[in-house]
């Protein structure tokens, strides 16, 4: 079985969906006037992404901290195929585009796989 590094702290991972949300949020803005199947998808992206930081307790917490950093993570190891399968499905995108939507699918397996599930002070996993 292939293990990942976790080089990626809870709060750099937090910072990183709080920066990555309004770009996804702007990418789809873009993509609109070029293909509306792809930017709805990313849209779609977004708001998932967003929604999962708002409710994650990360250090710091987001605004509505209901689950741990670690669900987080199972979240995105999820999620983020169902994403993929549903972007390579969807017809009507141009190869261009989709490359950008099956993008957004792939960050997230990578960012949750090489995240650490734990705070370093922290001693229960």
């Amino acid at each position: 079985m292939l293990h990942f590094p976790h080089i990626i702290s809870p709060k750099a991972h937090a910072y990183f969906d709080a920066g990555a949300f309004p770009a996804i949020l702007g990418l789809a803005a873009w993509m609109w006037r070029r293909n509306r199947k792809a930017a709805t998808l990313i849209a779609a992206n977004g708001l998932l992404e967003g929604t999962t930081a708002a409710l994650t307790n990360f250090p710091p917490p987001g605004p509505f901290p209901i689950f741990s950093f670690r669900t987080h993570i199972r979240i995105g190891l999820v999620g983020a195929p169902v994403f993929l399968a549903v972007s390579s499905l969807v017809p009507g995108i141009p190869w261009r585009h989709r490359q950008v939507v099956l993008g957004l699918g792939i960050l997230p397996v990578l960012l949750n796989g090489l995240s650490t599930p734990h705070s370093s002070r922290s001693t229960n996993r």
